[in-house]
């Protein structure tokens, strides 16, 4: 298996899955990867306008973008996100992870996006 085609094909369904404009959220984990697979410009052309990182304090609100947010299951990059859904920025989250939660990670995000 190419596996540089199964992770292009991973994000390439992230992205489509989310109609219209959109940011891609990214911790420090799946940066690298998205950065190996993907050039800037092709992210571009796929209505993916920012990628920011979800460690990053002060992004400024743009509720009028969705969020894509691709994150390594590790419990900085969930209590990053639980931070973000606590406060959102963005009108829509969609979560994709690089690897299976424990159910008490669901639970927290789940409770954090309510």
């Amino acid at each position: 298996m190419d596996v540089v085609k199964a992770v292009r094909d991973y994000i390439d369904k992230m992205v489509s899955d989310t109609a219209g404009m959109k940011v891609l959220l990214l911790d420090a984990d799946t940066t690298p990867i998205v950065s190996m697979v993907y050039a800037q410009s092709e992210i571009l052309q796929k209505e993916t306008y920012l990628v920011e990182r979800v460690s990053v304090t002060g992004r400024e609100p743009m509720p009028h973008l969705k969020c894509v947010a691709f994150l390594r299951p590790t419990q900085d990059s969930i209590d990053a996100m639980i931070a973000e859904l606590r406060k959102p920025k963005y009108g829509q989250y969609d979560l994709y992870f690089s690897n299976v939660l424990k159910s008490s990670q669901l639970e927290a995000l789940a409770d954090a996006g309510e």
